[in-house]
């Protein structure tokens, strides 16, 4: 008795491979990926209890919208890889599921963002008066990008139908990576710009170095990711590359994200184990002792003769230093 799976492949039938088999693959990788903002998001809530609430609040929404994309995008791989096996004019549908997946991929994108210009916001307004507005022109720019895809998008029926509205896809594609590389530059160049004008301590420096590092490979990293979705779009077409890697996109935003939030104690930690090491070459009447290491939002300093107290105790140590270098000099 023949298998039912047992068909014989016509020569003009097309192959899967670009298209549903890309796809595929894309899924597979967005759900490594979901899993690890999971595991991250899981870590932040538990790590960052006093974290500001618009975060809070962000990562939760965020958190929300992902699982409802990889929910999406696993229902509509289902429809065409097994309600639509065999039937290729169903495949050349758009199927809601996917529509919604791509609506939600903007608004993941557009919510992290909006976090990143936040951030940016609160370091640029103490170097420059502009900063508001431009930050402002920023997540207008990204906004109106976002509207005119998902109202293209939802224009049209047929995959075939995609290059009707390439313009706007290439248009969104390069603002989005316009926008990451803008983003992660000028936070580099904010940090540098406080870095400077930071006090003394070597942990500030370490920790400034750290997150300037971090914004630099997270803000590149998915740059570099929607610009191999823009080359795929234009070079391979009549395949779906483009669209697999653009399951991926979003969760590599969550990703870099959190990891740039939950990176913070670790580095704090990092840190002041590099100021204990270098204080050891210090002498003994210019040590810094650093007291609340597991949580930097309840961390309380105790400084001896020769360093920059801060805090509401400054003038109080303050004073004590000076009486005991008078008692010193007498």
């Amino acid at each position: 008795m023949p298998s039912l799976f047992a068909t014989e492949a016509g020569p003009d039938l097309p192959s899967l491979g670009p298209t549903m088999g890309v796809m595929f693959l894309g899924e597979t990788i967005a759900l490594i990926l979901y899993g690890t903002s999971i595991l991250q998001t899981a870590i932040y809530f538990k790590e960052y209890p006093n974290d500001w609430w618009f975060y809070r609040l962000s990562i939760a929404v965020l958190w929300v919208l992902d699982t409802l994309h990889i929910a999406f995008t696993t229902h509509s791989l289902y429809f065409y890889a097994i309600d639509s096996f065999g039937d290729y004019l169903t495949l050349l549908k758009l199927v809601w599921s996917f529509k919604l997946a791509l609506f939600l991929y903007n608004m993941i994108v557009l919510c992290v963002h909006i976090i990143y210009c936040v951030r940016l916001w609160m370091l640029g307004r103490y170097f420059h008066s502009a900063v508001p507005w431009f930050i402002t022109v920023i997540v207008a720019g990204i906004c109106a990008a976002s509207i005119v895809f998902c109202r293209d998008v939802y224009a049209i029926s047929y995959i075939i139908e995609i290059d009707k509205i390439s313009l706007t896809i290439e248009a969104g594609l390069i603002t989005t990576a316009t926008v990451d590389i803008v983003i992660s530059f000028a936070m580099t160049y904010y940090l540098l710009r406080a870095r400077a004008v930071s006090t003394n301590f070597f942990s500030t420096h370490i920790r400034l170095e750290a997150l300037m590092r971090l914004v630099l490979i997270s803000g590149l990293g998915t740059s570099a990711l929607v610009i191999a979705s823009l080359i795929t779009f234009l070079v391979l077409r009549g395949t779906l590359v483009f669209l697999s890697i653009g399951v991926i996109v979003p969760k590599l935003y969550i990703n870099s994200l959190l990891a740039m939030f939950n990176a913070r104690k670790r580095r704090w930690q990092e840190s002041l184990g590099s100021v204990s090491m270098a204080s050891r070459s210090r002498v003994p009447g210019d040590e810094t002792n650093f007291a609340g290491i597991g949580n930097p939002n309840k961390s309380s300093t105790k400084i001896r003769i020769g360093t920059i107290v801060q805090g509401q105790e400054a003038r109080k140590v303050g004073v004590a230093a000076k009486e005991k270098i008078v008692t010193h000099d007498e």
